[in-house]
């Protein structure tokens, strides 16, 4: 993996095998039930199944249909500081599945075995993915850079997603196809145990380091086609990625004109108010701010939430991160020792 790049942080995948015979792997079958109490439909449920440094993947298989569910780039590994792109996760799930005794994730091929109209579609030949976490990691040169980027976050809206926030440690928007999310490293890293006085843990600390994730779903991925893993490439997620993002980017500037000259006119009076930390309750009913608060989302305004008036220096605005590179001593590979 390239310094700065894009790593996967979770993959959900699946892959049917026709001819059966492979060893069953289950955590317990779910059984659905008619009205009058006879069984219509089974599902194996996957098993939890562990590395070391406290790691885990969920991995099933039912004779037919192999599964795995979990960040199989971290698994075994003592961090997920960085890690694996599309390929390298991939392999690291076909490491697991045959330990297990199972047959490897392949993306689909064609089969000339049943020529003609019976020729199954690609996308049932090959694993399928309903779901993917892209990553990747920014410095904003301190914590407190961090934090302060964290709360200015906390007052976007992106249009058709619900926001969620913690503190100044985090913040989310999410719907049925995607969540976007944004976290500072070092502290997601020590809330799971990890020692803050460790070297790796401090020096996440120092750089200020925010992780800004896309959680693709099953409903997204089928829709851009890449729920097919021959469909996916490293470039597509990239660009995926970018276009996610491009409401981080719109940022807070030095000057507000070129913010204003994008709002619509009837509503950039109450924009401007907002950006300059006015009160806006005081400026009109609540069925009239609301109407505007709707028009002014379109635009990554939300002016029901608190303004954070706070000037950032450039090193902070989302434009300006500075994608976070490898550092020559963090061996990828060794972290699993």
């Amino acid at each position: 993996m390239s310094n700065g790049s894009l790593f996967i942080d979770w993959i959900t995948a699946s892959q049917h095998h026709p001819d059966g015979g492979l060893p069953i792997l289950t955590g317990g079958v779910t059984v659905h039930y008619s009205a009058d109490g006879a069984p219509i439909f089974e599902r194996n449920q996957s098993t939890r199944f562990n590395g070391s440094h406290d790691t885990s993947v969920r991995v099933g298989c039912d004779g037919f249909r192999v599964s795995l569910s979990g960040n199989a780039g971290r698994f075994s590994r003592k961090d997920n500081v960085f890690n694996f792109g599309l390929q390298g996760t991939i392999e690291a799930c076909n490491r697991i599945l045959v330990e297990l005794g199972l047959p490897p994730f392949t993306a689909a091929t064609s089969d000339r075995s049943t020529p003609g109209p019976f020729a199954l579609p690609h996308s049932r030949r090959g694993c399928v993915i309903s779901r993917l976490d892209i990553t990747r990691n920014y410095k904003t040169g301190s914590e407190s850079s961090a934090r302060a980027f964290i709360r200015w976050l906390g007052a976007r809206s992106i249009a058709r997603m619900k926001r969620g926030q913690s503190g100044d440690e985090s913040v989310w928007w999410a719907n049925t196809r995607h969540m976007l999310k944004a976290y500072i490293k070092h502290l997601e890293m020590i809330k799971h145990g990890a020692d803050s006085n460790d070297e790796l843990v401090s020096w996440l600390k120092d750089q200020g380091v925010v992780r800004v994730e896309i959680e693709l779903k099953k409903r997204l991925l089928s829709e851009l086609g890449l729920n097919d893993l021959a469909n996916i490439t490293d470039a597509k997620l990239e660009e995926l990625y970018e276009q996610q993002i491009e409401p981080f980017k719109r940022a807070d500037r030095s000057c507000d004109e070129d913010i204003l000259d994008a709002v619509p006119k009837k509503s950039r009076v109450y924009a401007a108010a907002w950006l300059a930390g006015q009160d806006m309750k005081q400026m009109a009913s609540e069925r009239t701010l609301y109407r505007h608060a709707k028009v002014l989302r379109e635009c990554g305004i939300d002016i029901l939430a608190p303004r954070n008036i706070e000037r950032f220096p450039v090193k902070v605005r989302f434009i300006e991160l500075e994608p976070l590179s490898v550092p020559d001593w963090y061996d990828l590979e060794a972290r699993a020792a």
